[in-house]
This record gives structure tokens, C-alpha cells and sequence, in this order.
């Protein structure tokens, strides 16, 4: 059997870090999929002219949307993990593997990325929604939550 060459170790790091960014922009549409469908009924919901029949339905809602939010950020953190994990890998093998050179990027030499690429400000700005996006979500069903208060008080 042959060795495998530090190309074809390239090409395999390359495609570990294509399918995490997959899986990354899956569980990404999942979210954005699962509060789509939250958010429709709870509007619907807020048009009623007997709100306060159906308020708790919209705290229902609401607390689900959180659960959701709160629910995804742990997948999304470890692909995150993963493709930090392999991208790490390649810079490594870019930099000690002289023939690579010519595969390699100015972004792979620098010393910020040096023990993290979460430290890079490129590739942190590429995952920006997928570290904030469970997070706004979170804050946008609290203040659901606020508005369904007040106007439940409002129409008493």
C-alpha cells in the first residue's frame, strides 16, 4: 500500500472543511426553517380581536422559539470547533510541507491565525450568523414575550 502524499492530505483537509461548512450552513437553514414557522403564527396570532383568549398560545410560541434558538447553538459551536480543527490542520501541513507552498494562502502565514482561525476577523465575519443568529433569535422572542405582556394588559 502507498503513502499518501501531502497533496491528496490536502485535498482530504479541503473537503473535511467543505462538508463542515455543509453541515454548518445546514443546521444555519434549520434555524432560520424552525423560526419561519414560529414567527407566522405568532403575527397571526397578535391580529386576533380576542387576543386574550389566545395569548397563551403566543407565550407557547414564544417559549418555543427560545427552545429552538437555545437548542441549535451547541450543533453550530461544534462545527464551528471542527472546522477550526481541520483548517488548523492545513495551515499546518501548508507550512511544513515545502511543495504545498504554491496551495497556500498569505491568510495561512499570518501569526493572528496561529492557534485559532476564530481569531481571524475574515473567517469569524464568515461564520457571523451562525454564532449571532441563535442568539438575536433569543432576544427577539424575549421581546415577544414583552409585547405579548402589554398588549394583554392593554386590552384588560
Amino acid at each position: 500500500m502507498s503513502e499518501i502524499t501531502p497533496l491528496e492530505k490536502l485535498q482530504y483537509c479541503n473537503n473535511e472543511i467543505h462538508n463542515e461548512f455543509n453541515i454548518l450552513a445546514m443546521r444555519s437553514t434549520i434555524l432560520v426553517t424552525c423560526q419561519s414557522f414560529l414567527v407566522v403564527p405568532f403575527a397571526l396570532l397578535q391580529t386576533g380581536p380576542s387576543y386574550p383568549k389566545v395569548a397563551v398560545y403566543a407565550y407557547i410560541i414564544a417559549l418555543l422559539g427560545i427552545f429552538t434558538a437555545l437548542v441549535i447553538i451547541q450543533p453550530l459551536r461544534a462545527s464551528h470547533v471542527t472546522i477550526d480543527k481541520w483548517m488548523l490542520k492545513k495551515r499546518s501541513l501548508l507550512k511544513d510541507v515545502p511543495e504545498l507552498e504554491f496551495f497556500s494562502s498569505p491568510r495561512y502565514t499570518q501569526s493572528i491565525v496561529a492557534e485559532s482561525f476564530m481569531k481571524d476577523p475574515l473567517h469569524r465575519k464568515s461564520l457571523a450568523f451562525s454564532i449571532y443568529g441563535p442568539r438575536v433569535f433569543v432576544v427577539f422572542w424575549v421581546f415577544m414575550c414583552v409585547w405579548s405582556t402589554t398588549r394583554l394588559f392593554w386590552n384588560f
